[in-house]
């Protein structure tokens, strides 16, 4: 991904995608705006940026990150509340978040970097293939194991280009030898499970080249001129502690941007309900959330809870959980 400037003319699901990215990392004292590039894994993410690295790491100190080493020239901090370690170095950030990445692993990023570690478009034709046909637009997605809109195993890249009148939703599908669709099945699957595409994409242009398909979608831009309340999400790094003696959760906003109160809540989550969402106000008594700021959650008729979460929602149905403080802990590699 380009983060550069936010885009509210653009299809809704690119700004969703750009939101949820910019809200689930941590802030650096950067912007996210100004990141020349952001690549996100299941094992963490790597930013590009100019910056000066001693306003990096004066933003991490003052934001609850403690000094853990170093490695191949980049110097490591870590926090422990909810397992994070970030490596810096000159021009790149590499971190990890046991809440938001799969398997953590802040060495290997590094060790990637360097090339000391095989990357996975050179172990494997089928996702080369797929990543050279995306080529290197301002938004990426790809998965590796999904299956396509006529329920046939494939890899994916969701890719995004914009021109001066319209935006381009561009999806392609890499399968096996034996797993290729025709053309017009993969057509006729489209009007019924286009779930992936953005909703504002009525009509579809499909090309099949070996095993190769591409799905190609023009959506005009919308006009609008700012982004909706329900993607203008925060960077922000929050701080969470669980008291056991007082059975109380205190929240934290240590770095980043300032949020409106009254998009914050929070949930109490127990084996009785997983999966629901209870939003509950958090910062009544004041307008804005800011760096310092804290509250403090008394979980005494919560005796179940297993995790509580801070959730930003401007009511609704629509949610995003910013930070999830589990009451027994995680771990990175």
């Amino acid at each position: 991904m380009r983060p550069t400037g936010a885009r509210p003319d653009a299809p809704e699901v690119f700004i969703a995608r750009r939101a949820h990215s910019k809200a689930d990392t941590d802030y650096f004292g950067i912007g996210f705006e100004n990141y020349e590039w952001f690549v996100d894994s299941t094992v963490g993410t790597v930013i590009k940026a100019t910056f000066d690295r001693t306003d990096v790491v004066q933003t991490l100190t003052n934001s609850g990150y403690e000094r853990a080493g170093d490695y191949r020239g980049y110097v490591v901090y870590a926090r422990s509340d909810v397992p994070r370690r970030v490596a810096v170095g000159e021009g790149i950030l590499a971190w990890t978040n046991a809440y938001i990445h799969d398997r953590p692993h802040l060495e290997a990023l590094v060790d990637a970097g360097a090339g000391d570690r095989p990357r996975y478009h050179e172990q494997n034709t089928r996702f080369d293939r797929l990543t050279t046909a995306a080529g290197g637009n301002g938004q990426l997605l790809v998965n590796t194991d999904i299956r396509d809109p006529t329920g046939r195993p494939a890899m994916i890249a969701d890719t995004f280009r914009f021109d001066d009148d319209a935006a381009y939703q561009v999806v392609y599908y890499h399968y096996a030898n034996d797993r290729v669709p025709t053309k017009s099945a993969l057509q006729k699957a489209l009007q019924k499970d286009d779930y992936r595409y953005t909703s504002e994409a009525e009509t579809f242009d499909v090309q099949l080249a070996d095993q190769l398909a591409t799905v190609e979608t023009r959506v005009p831009f919308t006009g609008e001129r700012e982004i909706s309340p329900q993607y203008d999400l925060p960077q922000v790094t929050w701080g969470g502690q669980y008291d056991q003696a007082d059975t109380s959760v205190t929240f934290r906003h240590e770095a980043g941007e300032s949020v409106p109160a009254a998009r914050l809540y929070y949930d109490v989550d127990s084996p009785d309900d997983v999966g629901e969402i209870e939003t509950q106000p958090l910062w009544s008594d004041r307008d804005t959330v800011s760096s310092g700021t804290e509250a403090t959650i008394d979980l005494g008729d919560y005796p179940n809870a297993t995790s509580v979460s801070l959730v930003y929602s401007i009511g609704g149905t629509h949610f995003h959980v910013l930070f999830e403080l589990e009451l027994h802990g995680g771990a990175d590699d």
